[in-house]
This record gives C-alpha cells, sequence and structure tokens, in this order.
C-alpha cells in the first residue's frame, strides 16, 4: 500500500513538473496563451515542448543506467561514468569539434545532428570495448578497471586536441560539457525517445538476474539465471541509455549515481522491481525539477549540468559517510 501511494505522489509531482516546464521560459507567455495567441502555441509547441521532454527521457536514460550498473558492480559508486562510456562520448563530440578547425569544416560545429551522432558513436565504440574484454574477463573489477583506462584515454586525447585547438573551439565544447535540454528539433527528440526506450526494454529484462546476483553467482547459477547474459544485457543497456542522453543532452553528472542511492535510502524497497520503478519515477521528476530550476535565475538559464552537480555533490558525500546504512544483500 506504501509502494503505491508513494508512485501516486510521483506520478502527480512529475505531472506538476511537466506543467510548469511548459509554463516557464524567456519570455512572459504562459500556458493559458495558448488557445489565443498563435506565437504562445509555436514557442510552447517548438520549444518548451521538446526541452521538457528531453528532461524527462534524460530522466529515465541516466538513473536506470546508473542503478542496474551498481547492482551489476556491488559498488555504490558505480554510474554511467565508471565504464568510460560518458567519457568516449565526449572524445566523439571533441574530435568533430576540434578537427572541424584543423580541417577547415567549420560548418561541422553548427551541425546538432553530426554533434549527436558523434557523441553516440563515442559511446558505443566504449561499450564494443567493454564487450569485448567481457567476453574475455570475468571479472566485475576487471570492467571498472577497463572503464578508467577507456575514461583516462579518452581525456588524455580530449587534452592533446584542446592543446592545439583555438579559443573559441575550447569554448564550443566547455558549453557542450555544460550539458543543456534545450534546443533539440522533433526528429531528436524522436531519436532520442526510441534509442531510450530500446536501452530500457533491455534494461527490463535484467531484473531477473539482477535479483539472483544479489544473493551470489553461485545462487543465481542455481536458479537457472544466465549470468553471463545478464551481464552483457546490462553492460549493452547501460552503454544505450547513456549514449542516447550524454548524445542529446550532453553530460549529465550526479543524476546516474545519485537517484538509484536515494530512492534505497528514502523509499526501503529490496524489490528490485519496485526500486526500479521507483527510479524511473524519481528521476524523471528530479531532471524535470532541475531544468526549472536552471530557467528561473534572472539572466538567462544556468547550465543544467551546474545544477546537478551542486545538489548531486552534497548528496554523494551523504551516501559516502552513510553507505553503511543499507546492504547490498537485502
Amino acid at each position: 500500500m506504501k509502494f503505491k501511494i508513494t508512485v501516486i505522489i510521483l506520478i502527480l509531482l512529475i505531472a506538476a513538473a511537466f506543467l510548469i516546464n511548459l509554463n516557464l521560459g524567456s519570455s512572459d507567455i504562459r500556458l493559458s496563451d495558448w488557445s489565443s495567441d498563435e506565437n504562445a502555441r509555436q514557442l510552447i509547441f517548438d520549444f518548451r515542448l521538446p526541452r521538457t521532454i528531453a528532461a524527462f527521457l534524460a530522466g529515465i536514460a541516466l538513473p536506470i543506467s546508473g542503478l542496474i550498473l551498481q547492482e551489476l558492480f556491488r559498488n555504490p559508486l558505480a554510474d554511467p561514468s565508471v565504464l568510460g562510456i560518458t567519457s568516449a562520448s565526449g572524445l566523439g563530440v571533441a574530435l568533430v569539434i576540434f578537427l572541424s578547425a584543423v580541417l577547415g569544416f567549420n560548418d561541422w560545429v553548427n551541425n546538432s545532428w553530426l554533434i549527436c551522432i558523434a557523441s553516440f558513436l563515442g559511446a558505443i565504440s566504449a561499450l564494443a570495448v567493454i564487450v569485448f574484454f567481457s567476453a574475455r574477463l570475468n571479472s566485475t573489477t576487471a570492467l571498472i578497471i577497463i572503464g578508467i583506462m577507456i575514461a583516462g584515454f579518452a581525456a588524455a586525447i580530449i587534452g592533446v586536441l584542446q592543446f592545439f585547438a583555438p579559443s573559441e573551439k575550447i569554448k564550443t565544447y566547455l558549453m557542450w560539457t555544460f550539458g543543456s535540454v534545450s534546443g533539440l528539433s522533433w526528429s531528436q527528440i524522436f531519436v532520442f525517445s526510441i534509442t531510450t526506450l530500446f536501452g530500457l526494454m533491455i534494461s527490463i529484462f535484467t531484473l531477473k538476474g539482477i535479483s539472483g546476483l544479489r544473493l551470489g553467482e553461485n545462487y543465481a547459477y542455481s536458479m537457472g539465471i544466465n549470468v553471463k547474459k545478464t551481464r552483457w544485457l546490462i553492460l549493452v543497456s547501460s552503454a544505450v541509455l547513456t549514449a542516447s542522453a550524454t548524445a542529446f543532452v550532453g553530460p549529465i553528472a550526479f543524476i546516474g549515481l545519485a537517484i538509484p542511492h536515494i530512492c534505497r535510502i528514502a523509499f526501503r524497497q529490496t524489490s528490485v522491481g519496485r526500486l526500479y520503478t521507483l527510479v524511473v519515477l524519481l528521476g524523471i521528476f528530479s531532471m524535470l525539477l532541475f531544468s526549472w530550476i536552471s530557467q528561473i535565475f534572472p539572466k538567462g538559464s544556468l547550465p543544467i549540468n551546474i545544477i546537478t552537480s551542486l545538489i548531486g555533490a552534497p548528496i554523494v558525500m551523504s551516501i559516502l559517510l552513510n553507505r553503511n546504512q543499507y546492504s547490498w544483500n537485502d
């Protein structure tokens, strides 16, 4: 009963946050102007609604990616960046931005589709490396080390590109790293929705395996769970969800790490299925809330990555101080 009430409350909060985001922007146009003002309808439909849906989708993708990775690695600090996928995604964008200056194709930087594709391909490349090593290593700890190496390698290449790049390109890349849920076209929202839904569907098939893995691999084997297949599905799902969110809204920090922990600590749910549901709902509400907060500053919107870092960092520090409050074998 308590779980159902929590779900209903979160759905109502999501509906309220969704409407607030549609009602809020740099202009004074409100939802009440929809029926009487053609400009209001165009602004809300072509700008505010895509922005709100982008926050909605990112609120699904990143927390679920963090949840299944934390369950796989049994590590409270695992998040979508732990496998180096976010860093590799950033490397793809860096290659487009910085090499455009060298090759003389400055129009590349203004092509939002090219930036999204480069980010997605970078993330999928990291997935390919992880899957390659996953087939040869039977250790989740080794996969974390591989992920750290991928992130370090990507950061090194980005550093070299920045060293030789002109200042305006460095600024362009920096703006991308701030993250933004604004500026997406409806075609981009459609692709974002499809990739997020695809990653979400894969993640659903991991829930039974995660329940078995909580009690150890031997117990999972005794339940008839294919541990290797479950591990692969988690890696692929996490990579697709992270790649999708990073490609379209940039590298959003802390959401994937903090939301699953907030659900574990605040709601005290032991069921994987219920925890999964709560993470989805709280993730959506949080991203919609952060999107709203980023819009209320008097001199323009503040990058959403700054908002999530300011709020998420204290939460993560609290997790470190109270990490023994709950058991990973619940």
